[in-house]
């Protein structure tokens, strides 16, 4: 018998998560992360994600992408795009997937960057700018390389749809992307 309240509520949650979300990765901290690389080099860009994108899932038939605000703060939109996947009933079936657009260039932005992890401009990432750290790559470089990732047919064999959506500066990067992007 369990006697303290908090243990109890703990418990009875734990039970009540089906054994899927075992797999499922639903916080918004490292062991949610996973690298993306772009480019030919070794410049890499962060993405938070509930499964990874490198292990063969035929769970999923459907893939979120959310793409952050001006603020970098993709691990909060992370955590809202696993809140609409939960009131979607739909947290078993898709991967929520939202990538980290850092940027570290010394004056308005100063986002603390793993090594080889990619800088964006400060503002021209929302209209698919380059990078500072290596101007060959643009934020729509970035965003054409999950899609890859996730398009693929022997890691997703039944994935059907794909949404990518954005909030406030993330809403202008979807906007200017699927008007631009050549990833079909």
């Amino acid at each position: 018998m369990i006697r303290n309240p908090i243990l109890a509520l703990a418990f009875l949650a734990a039970a009540a998560v089906p054994s899927v979300a075992s797999a499922q990765c639903v916080r918004a901290d490292d062991t949610c992360t996973e690298w993306v690389a772009l480019g030919q080099g070794s410049s890499r860009s962060m993405v938070y994600r509930t499964y990874p994108l490198e292990r063969r899932n035929e769970a999923i038939t459907r893939v979120f992408i959310m793409v952050h605000g001006a603020g970098r703060d993709a691990d909060n939109y992370f955590r809202s795009a696993l809140g609409a996947a939960f009131l979607g009933g739909a947290l078993e079936n898709t991967l929520v997937i939202a990538p980290r657009i850092a940027s570290n260039d010394g004056r308005g932005c100063q986002d603390e960057l793993a090594a080889n992890e990619v800088s964006w401009n400060c503002n021209s990432w929302r209209s698919g700018g380059a990078a500072i750290s290596d101007s060959s790559l643009t934020s729509f470089d970035f965003l054409d390389a999950i899609l890859h990732q996730v398009a693929r047919k022997d890691m997703f064999p039944n994935l059907r749809h794909i949404v990518v959506a954005g909030h406030s500066a993330g809403g202008q990067v979807v906007n200017r992307y699927e008007m631009t992007n050549q990833v079909h």
